[in-house]
């Protein structure tokens, strides 16, 4: 997975105001979220922070505007997919706003996001209803909350909605030492998942969580049925898209692995795992200048993560493909 960044220092915006950046931790803390969900959403593209300074991604105004958008739609019932859809029609259409942030009202009604401006109002897209606020008062909340001092929130002891169990199979998965499929956290991961499904059939994530938990287990096939049901519900999930690939490339198809990389990397150029398989795939085939290509774009998008996301996995695969495109260049060199 990747976190595209643009490149852009602080500006002042439209209200005169120097515009003010935030570090995962505190939109965590503004909006009462664990660091590990915003840090899930940016890196599938679901809400990713798009400022940098230096090596350090942040969320900019606008960002905050879509994690509340985001956190009430799907607190109102919404399938992520639906949420997704409200978000990117959000992200097209702030930009060409011309009333200041402060002035604008954005609420739902049915099935529509609608943004309010001084003299107009116009439709985002896919939205529910119970969501309605001033983008003033946000700001006013941005400043109140983060001169609190830090305090530890504990998660609901027992999930209650399809995303809470979702999280909760993310955090079981995460003390899964990736070896025993009878493991009681692997198991508690897989049923967290699939109580997940249950309560939301359409949880198009859900599904793509339990192929990768189940493939890991040795359960390729079943693996392979919950990614494509993933794609079923959101046919342009570039994590149900990406395992799928990687499913190919494990059971020994190089030539689908990269055509399945290849159809996701048209809709996601800058996808970490998606250069990753693809560069292993390539080499197989002894493609050595397209896997180098990608080696580089791979080691071009750690390089632009911030610290805190490249964990001890992607930092062993980092150096990994440094050692393995300083050992392409000098055989493409010599030949």
């Amino acid at each position: 997975m990747t976190m595209p960044v643009t490149h852009a220092d602080p500006v002042a915006p439209e209200d005169g105001r120097r515009e003010e950046l935030f570090s995962t931790r505190d939109v965590a803390r503004l909006f009462g979220l664990p660091e590990s969900r915003l840090r899930y959403w940016a890196q599938t593209g679901f809400i990713r922070p798009s400022r940098r300074t230096g090596e350090r991604v942040l969320y900019d105004f606008r960002d905050l505007i879509a994690v509340k958008v985001a956190k009430e739609l799907l607190a109102a019932g919404l399938s992520l997919q639906r949420v997704r859809r409200s978000l990117d029609a959000l992200r097209i259409k702030l930009p060409d706003v011309t009333a200041p942030l402060s002035r604008l009202r954005i609420r739902c009604e049915h099935d529509t996001v609608i943004v309010d401006e001084s003299e107009h109002a116009f439709e985002a897209q896919s939205g529910q209803v119970l969501l309605n606020f001033a983008v003033d008062s946000l700001r006013e909340e941005v400043a109140e909350v983060l001169t609190f001092p830090v305090i530890d929130r504990q998660e609901p002891a027992t999930p209650g909605d399809a995303y809470e169990w979702f999280l909760r199979g993310c955090e079981e998965e995460a003390e899964w030492d990736g070896a025993d499929p009878e493991d009681p956290a692997f198991v508690a991961a897989k049923t967290a998942y699939e109580q997940a499904i249950d309560l939301d059939p359409g949880l198009a994530s859900a599904y793509t969580n339990l192929g990768a938990l189940l493939a890991a287990g040795g359960d390729l096939d079943g693996a392979r049925d919950c990614f494509d049901q993933a794609l079923y519900f959101d046919s342009e999930q570039p994590e149900a898209q990406a395992n799928l690939a990687a499913l190919a490339l494990r059971t020994g198809d190089p030539e689908t692995a990269i055509a399945g990389y290849r159809l996701l990397l048209e809709g996601s150029p800058d996808h970490i795992e998606a250069h990753y398989g693809m560069a292993r795939s390539l080499i197989l085939l002894a493609r050595k200048d397209e896997a180098l290509a990608h080696l580089e774009r791979f080691l071009a998008a750690v390089a632009r993560l911030y610290p805190e996301d490249v964990d001890e996995e992607l930092a062993a695969r980092r150096d990994m493909a440094t050692q393995v495109a300083e050992e392409l260049r000098r055989e493409l060199e010599a030949g």
